[in-house]
């Protein structure tokens, strides 16, 4: 709708231009009139919910009303406007850059239609700040100590469901999951999402105040895949993980105080801490492996297209030295295709494969067509970006609903003693 509410503004701009150009005259009444129409317009498509109000479309109905408010300051001064065709061509391409930024939100971030749920729960949501107190913050030196954002869905009705603790991957976001984590919540699980401060997006300290991505981080992201396997890079990855994974032994341990302090009126008593499976993206996904490892209280890990980066426990003259020991609980790899098709000729060499070969209970899928960005919302949230991100050919609907479908099968087998999945090898 954004590129379409532009095309509209734009083919408005130019009548004015032809017919100021023919007539030699800047029409600044008729002018007045279209931007009262204009304005009234949008805020009539606002109030039906043809255009959906928020940040998409606060710059241009901001626009319009500057707008509006000039025209009838010019008219009420009745000032005689010489005609000049330079300056109606400037004050043209002026309004259309000004229409174009405004409505950039809304082109970059278009509307779409929510997916539907398959579970019969009400969902409700919580947000909430919390700092570690054995941890100072290392991204800064402030000597404050580290926060981590952490967001909850879960069925309004009483219950007792099992727990998922999601992590998101490099320069993703709490949010970035939503999807997937309201039809887990709709059929009968509570969902905890991560933000990873200095290693998401963005994200808010407990003040509110918003905090992005460490450009330190960023770096070390691309100069860690610009280089071959060994020790250097593994240094880099260390020193990542130790931080994903501090943050989520402390979502976890925190989780569990507050169901075992839980008041009476508190979601957390719908907590069932005997069912809780991990899932992440990326490097979110890596940690989440790696915590399965590390923790007897998680039942289940899925991976979400991400290398397995804590099974390397060092090298051997420049080969690394996998952990041999097998994997302890139910572990599920989603792959888009260009990542399983890569590492397919490494076999045992390769983490995840040589992990699933020694794991108890492993299974991995392949999404076909799909991108790195194709388990997340963002093809449905921002196009534009997860086509700069890489989100494959894979249309961008069936990319999530089916991460969500094999998601939801696999922790039902896993967290609920369901029917063994009937996973097929690709999809």
């Amino acid at each position: 709708m954004g590129v379409v509410t532009l095309i509209f503004l734009m083919s408005v701009e130019i009548g004015f231009l032809i017919w100021s150009f023919k007539t030699k005259c800047r029409h600044i009444l008729e002018k007045g009139v279209v931007r009262v129409a204009e304005m009234i317009l949008l805020v009539i498509l606002l109030l039906t919910n043809v255009l959906e109000w928020g940040f998409r479309y606060y710059g241009i109905l901001i626009v319009l009303i500057i707008q509006t408010i000039l025209v009838i300051i010019a008219l009420v001064r009745k000032r005689k406007k010489v005609y000049s065709g330079k300056r109606i061509s400037g004050l043209f391409l002026c309004c259309v850059l000004m229409y174009a930024f405004a409505l950039s939100p809304a082109i970059l971030f278009p509307q779409y239609t929510p997916l539907n749920v398959t579970g019969s729960h009400i969902v409700a949501t919580a947000e909430y700040v919390w700092t570690d107190p054995d941890r100072v913050e290392s991204f800064t030196d402030t000597g404050k100590n580290r926060f981590v954002n952490v967001a909850f869905w879960y069925p309004e009705e009483n219950g007792k469901y099992p727990l998922v603790v999601f992590s998101h991957g490099a320069f993703g976001i709490l949010m970035s999951n939503a999807t997937t984590f309201t039809e887990l919540a709709s059929n009968g699980y509570v969902v905890a999402s991560i933000g990873h401060p200095y290693h998401s997006f963005y994200t808010q300290d407990v003040d509110g105040k918003p905090i992005i991505a460490d450009m330190n981080f960023i770096n070390s992201v691309y100069t860690a895949n610009e280089m071959d396997d060994g020790p250097e890079q593994q240094a880099i990855i260390d020193q990542w993980m130790d931080i994903r994974l501090a943050d989520i032994h402390f979502v976890l341990n925190t989780i569990t105080q507050q169901v075992q302090n839980q008041s009476e009126n508190s979601f957390y008593n719908k907590i069932d801490l005997d069912k809780t499976g991990l899932m992440g993206h990326s490097l979110g996904g890596a940690a989440s492996a790696q915590i399965g490892r590390e923790r007897q209280d998680v039942d289940a890990v899925i991976i979400l297209d991400a290398t397995m980066l804590g099974e390397t426990e060092g090298f051997d003259n420049g080969t690394p030295i996998f952990n041999k020991t097998p994997y302890p609980i139910p572990l599920l790899n989603i792959y888009r295709e260009a990542h399983y098709e890569t590492a397919l000729p490494y076999g045992e060499r390769y983490e995840n494969f040589h992990a699933a070969a020694r794991a108890l209970c492993s299974y991995e899928v392949v999404i076909k067509n799909a991108g790195h960005m194709s388990f997340t919302d963002l093809p449905l949230f921002s196009p534009l970006l997860a086509k700069i991100l890489d989100s494959g050919t894979i249309d961008a609907r069936y990319g999530i609903e089916i991460t969500n479908t094999i998601a939801l099968e696999f922790f039902n087998c896993t967290l609920k003693n369901g029917r063994d999945p009937q996973f097929k090898k690709e999809y």
